[in-house]
């Protein structure tokens, strides 16, 4: 799957702090039905169906993996999954689902939620945590590497194929590999609430070029580059695009997958968001 997609988030009650919410670990095959019906209210389907079956919720639990449940008072509000994987850079725990519910998001649960999945990993010896996510979406962009402090490492084109869920139906899904390193400098200071957006003026006095941005009428221009840091100008909302021209949101889906792949390609990876929905592409940091 994917994480939340925050960009059809509606008013948030308030802003949550730690005190106003309990994040349990599943211990029970009820609590992690409990899990399945909240992410099938972020990820509905037609016909009501669930993102994944409960009794694998519960088996991943079971097993030692990753899955929680965060309550506001008695009610559930975001839940999250993930379990123990390994690549060729060694062990991580890879997040497969985490969602918070429409009327929550943007109420600070979401930063909550990934912060108690990084303690956990921490304390289970693991130094990294991956996911994947829309690379259109902004504002996700925006919290996995400025709120979270994690990177963009790599473009897997229509990843998980077709995909009938509200958000995804009728799209390909393309995706994004964040790379969360949970002892990195960056993920440290935003684990303790220090968040620092890029500056695109400052990256352009220092020679970054633009490689994507939109024209008058919003479609997207594309310009190859081989400077080692790059501006990617995403839509401000591409949900909306894809509602009102869908047309171009696919030519904004086919500009972005080149100059990302270009890009990840030549060894760069995304390692900043500006507050304007503009990725900055550079080298890795040591």
């Amino acid at each position: 799957m994917t994480e939340v997609e925050t960009s059809r988030r509606s008013a948030a009650p308030h802003a949550v702090t730690p005190a106003d919410l309990d994040i349990r670990l599943v211990h029970s095959e009820a609590e992690a039905r409990t899990v399945v019906r909240v992410l099938a209210q972020v990820w509905s389907r037609d016909g009501e169906l669930e993102p994944l079956p409960p009794e694998l919720a519960w088996v991943f639990a079971h097993s030692g993996n990753y899955v929680a449940v965060a309550y506001a008072g008695d009610q559930p509000v975001g839940a999250a999954i993930g379990f123990y994987g390994k690549d060729d850079v060694g062990p991580h725990l890879h997040s497969h689902i985490a969602g918070v519910l429409p009327a929550w998001q943007g109420s600070n649960i979401g930063y909550l939620l990934k912060q108690h999945q990084r303690r956990w990993a921490i304390d289970r010896g693991l130094d990294r945590i991956t996911w994947t996510f829309d690379p259109l979406v902004a504002r996700n962009a925006y919290f996995n590497v400025v709120k979270l402090g994690a990177r963009l490492t790599n473009y897997y084109v229509d990843f998980y194929g077709p995909m009938p869920d509200d958000i995804n139906s009728g799209d390909e899904t393309d995706r994004c590999l964040v790379s969360w390193r949970l002892d990195d400098a960056v993920a440290r200071a935003a684990a303790d609430g220090r968040f620092a957006a890029a500056e695109p003026d400052e990256l352009v006095a220092r020679g970054a070029v633009q490689a994507l941005h939109p024209d008058a009428d919003g479609a997207p221009v594309q310009k190859h580059v081989a400077e080692p840091v790059r501006l990617v100008q995403l839509p401000h909302d591409i949900v909306a695009v894809r509602q009102t021209a869908p047309a171009l949101a696919r030519r904004w889906r086919l500009a972005l997958r080149e100059v990302l792949v270009t890009a990840f390609a030549d060894g760069l990876e995304v390692a900043g968001v500006t507050r304007n929905s503009c990725y900055v592409v550079s080298a890795p940091a040591d």
